[in-house]
């Protein structure tokens, strides 16, 4: 007996332990977005892209720059070969090694390397734009995500309501019916009733442990912690945008997507440049500067010492070469054709990131207006509602109406809770989606 009560306390000490700890790690709508962003595998990988563009550009500005190269040599010779005093063949064991410098250096080249690197530039902001996209719409799809945890929740909660409802009403019903006042089919009927608020409770339940397991996977939240989320969300204040033409002119003009999308119109501009310079003869400036050293073993005493020849044989050139390109079997026309179409390419694909901006804008302007007046319009329906049922109820028990007439009034006050909680949390989103628009960010 005294081993059953230590392992209840014990029990019951662990189970206040874990939960004191569980509401130490409750987390807001922000705390999720931000723990999703700092998180998410595509956000790495977004990173990751970025950091290779950079070093592309490091790459292509260093290009500019002289190439220089340093070279030594060494070889031992045996039996018949070439004696470098003589020029003659002889059987000889000879040691030779040779050291140099040498560089090279590109003067004109039709600007070819000067727009790879403003490309490579562009591309290295188009890559921080792309990194910044990518934390947003991870950053969205934890917060609608978040909402779905929100949303089964309450839902979960007016459904436990109800049931509860339903099944105080069944209990009346069973007395009334003992009683006669209530007949059979009025038992039937409510316990129908309660069997589908039991039903709704458990599809309710359902989904929210499934939203709660999708945003464990847009936060990458590691497996077998627990996860608490903050319940209570308050309504967002109106945007900052006095209206919907200066929000989508705003959008248009600072909107991430867009500016990717002009980013990778003016990448392929350069491309298309780099392309036509290719056709441009090509100026090079070359530059080396060695020595070399050479022995017979069999004659050492004929050839001066190491240093000495050092110093004798130096020797260095300087060349300029230009090259014109004439006949290549078509590659810079066909280079530059894919070059243009991968110009006009991107400069639709730039209109319709406009467009599809645009219309997103338009949409959540429009959404959030709708939702905020029907949040406002469900509060008094719910009320409404709340008061119809209240009567119907009354009336039930006096036996004035059928309890077919109270499920309906039931349904209706369940209906009108669904569609006020709906339009709460879609008016919060869109809200934050109007403001992200206008250009606060999504993660606070």
């Amino acid at each position: 007996m005294k081993q059953f009560i230590l392992t209840v306390l014990v029990s019951n000490f662990l189970t206040l332990v874990c939960a004191a700890g569980a509401e130490a790690q409750i987390l807001s709508l922000d705390d999720c977005m931000r723990y999703a962003v700092e998180n998410s595998t595509t956000v790495g990988q977004k990173d990751i892209a970025l950091d290779n563009y950079k070093a592309n550009h490091t790459e292509a500005v260093a290009s500019l720059f002289p190439s220089i190269n340093g070279s030594v040599g060494g070889a031992v010779n045996f039996g018949r070969g070439i004696d470098p005093a003589t020029n003659s063949y002889t059987n000889v064991t000879t040691f030779s090694n040779s050291y140099g410098i040498s560089g090279s250096m590109t003067l004109f080249d039709g600007l070819q390397s000067i727009n790879t690197v403003r490309a490579a530039k562009v591309a290295r902001k188009m890559g921080a734009t792309e990194a910044e996209i990518a934390r947003d719409e991870v950053a969205m799809q934890a917060m609608s995500v978040y909402m779905d945890v929100l949303y089964y929740t309450e839902a979960a909660k007016i459904a436990r309501e109800q049931l509860e409802v339903s099944r105080a009403t069944l209990e009346l019903v069973r007395r009334q019916k003992s009683l006669g006042i209530k007949s059979a089919a009025d038992v039937a009927e409510i316990e129908s009733q309660e069997a589908n608020y039991d039903y709704l409770l458990t599809t309710e339940e359902n989904n929210l442990a499934l939203a709660y397991i999708k945003l464990r996977e847009v936060m990458n939240y590691p497996p077998g912690e627990p996860l608490q989320i903050e319940t209570n969300v308050n309504l967002e204040v109106l945007p900052t945008a006095t209206s919907e033409q200066a929000l989508v002119e705003y959008a248009l003009e600072n909107n991430p997507r867009i500016a990717a999308s002009r980013f990778a119109t003016e990448q392929s501009r350069l491309n298309l440049a780099k392309a036509n310079g290719a056709y441009s003869p090509s100026l090079y400036l070359y530059a080396g500067y060695n020595t070399s050293y050479f022995v017979d073993f069999d004659k050492k005493a004929m050839y001066d010492r190491f240093g000495t020849q050092f110093r004798n044989n130096r020797g260095g050139y300087i060349q300029l070469a230009l090259s014109i390109p004439v006949f290549n079997g078509l590659s810079l026309c066909s280079s530059k054709r894919r070059a243009q179409n991968a110009y006009r390419s991107a400069q639709l694909d730039e209109i319709a990131v406009q467009r599809a901006v645009e219309s997103e804008v338009s949409q959540a302007w429009q959404e959030m207006q709708g939702f905020g007046k029907q949040y406002m319009q469900g509060q008094k329906k719910v009320s409404a509602s709340q008061l119809a049922y209240n009567g119907a109820a009354k009336k039930f028990e006096n036996g004035l109406i059928s309890a077919l007439d109270l499920q309906t009034a039931a349904n209706t006050l369940l209906q009108a809770k669904s569609d006020k909680l709906r339009a709460r949390l879609q008016y919060i989103i869109k809200t934050r989606m109007v403001n992200y628009y206008n250009g606060e960010p999504l993660v606070r």
